[in-house]
């Protein structure tokens, strides 16, 4: 199995740490390491490092080669220009069939936590059994739902497909994006719906084929990259082709269309660190509710995010609810029911000439 880490979003939820020349991916978030530098270290045990590559936009090579130096230059899979998961898939699907015949891709984020690793790792070797045994569908890895949560796509599992090294394999029955309150709570009571957590397995060639059934213009542009890959004109017909296909997520472009789901059930202690706000979902906060990282002095103060350089102190007193991150060029101060708004700022940011430096 191949396995491709997509390390190419941008993570405008994030800023100001997370800034279009160097995404949350490339930030040591919840641990020592990046969290690129991790998602590649906990699947030694599922894949050597001749079968590990990265995709990535082509402003983001130099940070993935400085991150990952033991990345083989031919095993990093270059964006020219972002188009959303659905061409950044394709992309990866088209050249590693090229490469490798027959192949089966595990297709995996850089920017989820995931606690339980070798669990992860145990159940990609069972996706990978099961897509051997039935190659005409699409895997997903998709995570047990441990409280009522808005803010994730979700899974409605079916019936078992199958039954793979004793793990149940469901087929899924729908695609469901983040869904309000209320749906939210029936979704998790009924105990019949997975968080997304975006991490597949699939054949090449499956993959392939949905594309020419449902985005033929996108797939005409693949076909021409895959028959370039391994010559000459390989980064040349890249160049060209790939800035040009239709920009889509790859859930609106197969995985929702595809008449072949199945999913696996995982309690793999994930989080999606998607905003300020969701990172007490997977870092310890203290009894007050508060994660503090840097110099901050808290004092009364109740469920507050505060992020801060090591040389400078923040001071909190007598405040709740608050996500402040400080850092050389920008600060932020919002509520933390707010942090999703973040995104608004980066919009607001692009949409001003005297503000782009700080996006």
């Amino acid at each position: 199995m191949k396995v491709v880490i997509r390390a190419g979003g941008v993570g405008t939820r994030l800023w100001p740490y997370s800034r279009a020349l160097r995404p949350k991916q490339f930030h040591a978030l919840a641990g020592p390491r990046t969290m690129l530098q991790e998602s590649v270290e906990r699947l030694e045990t599922v894949a050597g490092p001749e079968d590990i590559y990265v995709s990535t936009g082509a402003q983001m090579v130099g940070l993935v080669r400085e991150q990952l130096p033991q990345l083989p230059a031919d095993h990093l899979i270059v964006e020219p220009a972002l188009r959303n998961t659905g061409a950044a898939v394709g992309l990866e699907c088209a050249l590693l069939e090229a490469r490798h015949p027959g192949c089966t891709i595990a297709s995996l984020g850089s920017d989820h936590y995931i606690g339980k690793g070798a669990e992860f790792c145990r159940l990609l070797r069972v996706a990978e059994e099961a897509a051997r045994r039935h190659p005409g569908h699409l895997f997903t890895i998709g995570v047990k739902a441990v409280r009522v949560e808005t803010g994730y796509g979700h899974i409605r599992k079916g019936a078992e497909l199958d039954r793979v090294q004793g793990e149940p394999v469901y087929q899924v029955e729908e695609f469901t994006e983040k869904p309000d309150a209320e749906r939210a709570r029936q979704y998790t009571e009924s105990g019949r719906y997975l968080w997304n957590a975006n991490q597949f397995v699939w054949k090449a060639t499956t993959v392939l084929d949905l594309f020419a059934r449902f985005e033929p213009e996108i797939h005409a542009g693949l076909m021409e990259i895959k028959a370039a890959a391994g010559t000459a004109r390989e980064a040349q017909v890249i160049a060209e082709v790939y800035p040009q296909l239709k920009s889509i997520a790859v859930d609106n472009a197969i995985l929702e269309r595809a008449p072949q789901v199945a999913a696996l059930e995982g309690d793999l202690e994930w989080g999606d660190i998607g905003s300020w706000g969701t990172l007490t979902d997977v870092l310890p906060a203290d009894g007050q509710g508060n994660l503090l990282a840097g110099q901050v002095l808290a004092l009364d103060a109740k469920r507050v995010t505060a992020y801060g350089p090591p040389e400078k102190l923040i001071a909190l007193v007598g405040v709740e609810d608050l996500v402040i991150v400080d850092t050389p060029d920008a600060l932020l101060v919002c509520r933390k029911d707010q942090a999703q708004r973040v995104r608004e700022v980066m919009e607001k940011l692009k949409a001003e000439e005297q503000y782009r430096n700080y996006t």
